[in-house]
């Protein structure tokens, strides 16, 4: 550290230690006086002191008899008389003190859930990321040494040079292999880290922490945070670090304080606490770069020749560990340079002024510590729901969930939910923990919270644990609803019961009463995207669609009472209900997320040449699976079944055979012996099962069969009324005429629906028709169709188009005439 007075500028330098103490005392004290838990007295040393900016500290504390309190117009209460209520310190931080939050809602799909396996790949995976950098540095010291060879160099010398050469290629090459492998058995995507707040002395403080982990995957988690957020930056129609450079940060942004325990390479234990961008991660993100950080390193340390000062050596051994002295010496950089007049007008200190300080509102204070993440989540949940940064579809979905579960929580009935529809009664309300049962369901916990939901019997392994939460999501995005009171009237309101408001007031959906496909595939989507959150490997969200339908909405999706166990052993026994309901509520799932997916969306956007299988609907495809069991096809037998189902949902915790991805498994056959070779895809699937006609059973006008000559007799005997023809047809009535179209008119629009179905499906294979040939011309470089062949194609695709435009224009006229039925 040099001894050198730092130079002066814009760029503020880290709070005394005098002042950090005086700081704390102040937040210790208002939040007693607030009622509020204040945050620990290390996270204001370590984090919140270090990042103020110059005279921050002094201009919010002021003295108060024989004390220090903070400035009423310091601070602010968030969400006041809440159990969420926050305390919230307004101060102007280091622009480059804070890391982006690898909470944030607005990438939760691309996180795992952490159970143990999971957790367990991340550290191999990141074992294996050492290897590939030990081997690649080996590597350039191998050409470095064959480079420095004289040319008189002995040829045993150049030899021995080349093989070590070839020898570091090789052997990276199999850390990458390797490496690929690791990726792969996490579907490329990270554990989230799992957040609680901090305790002291046996009480929560305001500020969270981080299960111990290794400071390398610390790193890595926080190296794949910022990916994340970069990709969803690229969303953006500006660049956002020029515009942060060019303007400045106007908003003021929440940050939390969080500790992160690690463990370095020599074994040694240390607390980590640094501040978190709950809300503006991607500026946290766009200020690090033009600081000219990078976020992980700010974290597990940043090297000394990237922040060396002007009187000291180069040590490329040296890390800087401690917030105060990165941000000293960042300062120390950028005000000197800032200080020469000389300076270069797009250099670093010109580009990072207008982000010398920041606004921010910093959490000091909680009412209730144990929600502290759960409050910060809703609050990141809510900018992008109802603000301007929109969410991706996926996550999108699961910020529905996210609120959903909250919903159930403040109606004070997910517990009762859940006790009665997933354990069945087996459990008494009272035995459930829901907040630890709610934050293992939005993926802020492992899923052994889950455990006390299963069936008496069943282990707690992953395959339970994944079943009881599809069925925990299941039950809530598609909750029961009771039946119609017998005595009701019949425009009288239909009572819902307890859970469909708490569903239809989180996701903001019309009435019980107006159902529609909009709702269906909204509820849909959202099932898909928590239910993704449970493989590594994720599928389309788009193939779950047609899987639910307007009926599951209106009166629930009910999960059967059996046990996956008790369900497969019910299969064995020629059980068709129990083989439908292991397929729909329990295999879908595992046929939509899988390495090589089964059930895919089927849109007309694959591309053909990668596509496997037949082009087919989801609904199409788990149909044709659930008549298998009663209508088998050639060569399926109960046994291939059951194998199938078994080896689906066993697949997320296979490790893989030789030859096989991590989640794959090879098709069974007849006997339900594994047919080493074949593997199970959807090539296989839609082959051993094929499409099916459409199952939508259309009305039919029966004919009219006269009675027998005696019935006849009888009949006009007891009426005494004789038959008489007419010479004109007798009107039909009003009423009467209403009731037999209405009967009707339900086929007719499914029968319009099958038809405009397959002119969609004719048109899909028209243009794959299409894109292939010319795909195929050009590959064989022959000369385009002429130009009088091309015009009567342009010119029947236009009639078409016309005629898809008339059936528009008259689906509209009778959206609008339906609208008055």
């Amino acid at each position: 550290m040099s001894t050198r007075k730092a130079s002066e500028g814009p760029f503020p330098y880290p709070t005394t230690s005098e002042w950090a103490e005086n700081l704390y005392e102040a937040i210790a004290n208002t939040c007693a006086a607030e009622g509020f838990a204040p945050v620990p007295r290390q996270a204001v040393l370590e984090a919140l002191a270090p990042a103020l900016g110059q005279g921050e500290a002094k201009r919010v504390v002021e003295r108060r008899r024989d004390n220090r309190v903070l400035r009423a117009t310091a601070y602010h209460v968030e969400q006041r008389g809440t159990d969420g209520a926050l305390l919230l310190l307004n101060v102007a931080l280091h622009g480059a003190a804070t890391l982006p939050w690898a909470n944030n809602d607005r990438t939760r799909s691309e996180w795992l859930h952490p159970s143990p396996d999971n957790l367990a790949r991340m550290e191999e995976l990141v074992d294996q990321q050492r290897a590939v950098a030990e081997w690649t540095m080996a590597r350039e010291r191998a050409k470095a040494a064959q480079r420095a060879l004289a040319p008189t160099a002995p040829r045993a010398e150049k030899d021995a040079a080349v093989a070590a050469v070839k020898n570091a290629e090789d052997e990276l090459a199999r850390a990458q292999r390797e490496l690929k492998v690791r990726e792969q058995a996490l579907g490329g995507r990270r554990p989230l880290p799992v957040v609680r707040a901090v305790v002291e002395n046996g009480g929560p403080l305001a500020a969270l922490t981080t299960e111990e982990v290794r400071a390398e995957v610390a790193g890595e988690v926080q190296r794949y945070a910022v990916e994340m957020l970069q990709r969803r930056a690229r969303l953006r129609s500006y660049d956002l670090a020029e515009s942060l450079v060019q303007e400045g940060q106007r908003e003021s942004t929440v940050v939390v304080l969080q500790r992160t325990p690690v463990v370095g390479r020599d074994g040694a234990r240390r607390d980590i606490w640094r501040g978190r961008q709950v809300t503006g991660n991607n500026r946290a993100d766009a200020r690090l770069q033009v600081f000219g950080l990078v976020s992980q390193q700010l974290l597990t340390g940043v090297p000394q020749y990237l922040l060396k000062l002007e009187d000291e050596e180069e040590n490329r051994r040296l890390v800087l560990l401690g917030l105060g002295e990165i941000l000293r010496r960042v300062s120390t950089v950028l005000n000197t340079e800032y200080a020469d007049p000389d300076r270069d007008p797009e250099g670093p200190a010109e580009r990072a002024l207008r982000t010398a300080q920041v606004p921010a509102r910093v959490v000091v204070g909680a009412r209730t510590p144990e929600r502290l993440e759960e409050s910060l989540r809703q609050l990141n949940v809510h900018d992008h729901l109802r603000g301007q940064l929109n969410y991706g579809d996926m996550d999108r979905s699961l910020g529905l969930w996210s609120t959903l579960v909250k919903a159930y929580q403040a109606k004070g009935v997910l517990r009762e939910l859940l006790a009665q529809e997933v354990a069945q009664g087996r459990v008494r309300v009272g035995d459930l923990d829901e907040d630890a049962i709610a934050d293992a369901l939005v993926g802020a916990r492992a899923l052994d919270e889950l455990a006390v939901l299963l069936t008496p019997g069943d282990n707690p392994n992953p395959l339970t644990l994944r079943d009881v939460a599809v069925r925990c999501a299941t039950v809530m995005v598609f909750p029961p609803v009771p039946p119609r009171p017998e005595n009701l009237p019949p425009r009288a309101h239909m009572p819902t019961g307890r859970y469909w408001p708490v569903v239809r007031t989180a996701l903001q959906e019309a009435s019980w009463a107006q159902s529609s496909t909009a709702r269906t595939d909204r509820r849909t989507d959202v099932w898909a995207a928590v239910v993704a959150q449970h493989f590594a490997h994720r599928g389309n969200p788009l193939a779950a669609r047609g899987l639910f339908t307007a009926r599951d909405v209106q009166h629930g999706a009910r999960p059967d009472r059996r046990s996956l166990a008790s369900l497969l052993a019910a299969c064995r026994q020629e059980d068709a209900e129990a083989w439908e309901a292991l397929v729909r509520r329990h295999l879908v799932p595992g046929l939509i997320n899988a390495p090589e997916p089964f059930v895919t969306a089927g849109q007309g956007s694959e591309k053909s040449e990668d596509r496997k299988g037949v082009r087919r609907t989801p609904a199409n495809a788990v149909q044709a699976l659930v008549n298998a069991y009663t209508t088998p096809p050639q060569g399926v037998t109960r046994e291939l079944l059951i194998a199938f189902a078994e080896a689906v949902l066993q697949a997320p915790e296979s490790a893989g055979e030789a030859g096989l991805v991590p989640g794959t498994f090879w098709a069974p056959d007849a006997h339900g012996n594994p047919r080493e070779g074949t593997l199970a895809d959807k090539g296989w699937f839609d082959a051993v099962f094929p499409k099916i006609a459409s199952p939508r059973k259309r009305r039919t006008v029966e004919p009219f069969v006269e009675d027998s000559a005696g019935d006849e007799n009888e009949k006009g005997e007891e009426s005494g009324a004789p038959t008489e023809e007419l010479e004109e047809e007798i009107l039909e009535d009003a009423t009467t005429r209403m009731t037999r179209l209405r009967s009707t008119l339900s086929s007719m629009v499914g029968s319009s629906a099958d038809a405009v179905a397959t002119a969609a499906e004719q048109i899909v294979l028209l243009l794959a028709t299409v894109e292939d040939a010319v795909r195929a011309r050009e590959e064989a470089g022959a000369e385009e169709e002429p130009a009088e062949v091309q015009k009567s194609y342009v010119k029947e695709l236009r009639e078409i188009k016309k005629q898809c435009g008339d059936i528009v224009e008259l689906l509209d006229s009778a959206t609008v005439e339906v609208t008055s039925l």
